[in-house]
């Protein structure tokens, strides 16, 4: 049966001398596969996160649907352009490839991941966007924090609670500072600044905590090069 959708490129491998398959997180089928015969002969930008609209047919017994047309849904100016906003796309493809491969349909979820592409395209405090993005991305798949009460000294990442009471863990934020940056990338408001050095660390928590939450999550490689171009 042919159809159409709105995918989100995620990844892309050879099926054969001209051919790839390529891999989707689709607005109404989630993530998906598809052949695109030829696609290696054709000149068409086939770009990590891009935003496509796909043409295609799937036989209900395939793993495999093949794409007829792909067209851009939204060509971005400068996000390829931008050695930094680069890395940010390679930072935000890596957390979606090892969390988006048996999602189901989630229309919020897909323009969640629509808009921050598209915030990041048009966003010049760079510094900002990878922990804003982790922390509301997990909030997207579940993994919002509870509040204990109208004040807080802990962060409890084993049980995702911001309270009054030290866990009995190894996992525990304490630091004020720290506390006030995972409750403004959590809930976003106002105009708090942090600096490099805070941002940086901060980043590194809310990674342990996607690590504790999120089966298999490792992105210690990317953090890496991240740490090395976007804060030092």
């Amino acid at each position: 049966m042919k159809s159409k959708d709105l995918g989100i490129l995620l990844d892309k491998t050879f099926y054969s001398e001209s051919s790839l398959v390529l891999h989707f997180y689709t607005l109404e089928r989630g993530f998906q596969s598809y052949i695109f015969k030829g696609g290696l002969k054709k000149r068409k930008a086939l770009n990590q996160l891009g935003l496509y609209e796909l043409s295609y047919f799937k036989r209900p017994e395939s793993d495999l649907g093949i794409i007829n047309q792909l067209d851009f849904a939204w060509t971005p100016l400068a996000l390829f352009e931008h050695p930094q906003k680069v890395m940010l796309v390679f930072f935000m493809t890596d957390i979606l490839q090892q969390t988006l491969r048996y999602q189901g349909p989630d229309p919020q979820l897909f323009y969640f991941v629509r808009d921050q592409l598209l915030r990041l395209e048009t966003n010049e405090q760079l510094r900002d966007f990878p922990g804003t993005f982790l922390a509301q991305y997990l909030m997207v798949l579940g993994y919002t924090p509870l509040i204990d009460g109208d004040g807080y000294s802990v962060f409890d990442m084993n049980t995702g609670r911001f309270s009054h009471a030290l866990g009995d863990n190894s996992n525990c934020v304490q630091d004020r500072t720290m506390l006030d940056y995972l409750a403004a990338q959590f809930w976003p408001e106002g105009t708090v600044q942090f600096s490099g050095v805070v941002h940086k660390e901060g980043l590194r928590v809310l990674i342990q905590y996607a690590t504790i939450h999120l089966a298999n999550f490792n992105i210690d490689k990317t953090l890496e090069i991240l740490h090395d171009t976007l804060y030092d």
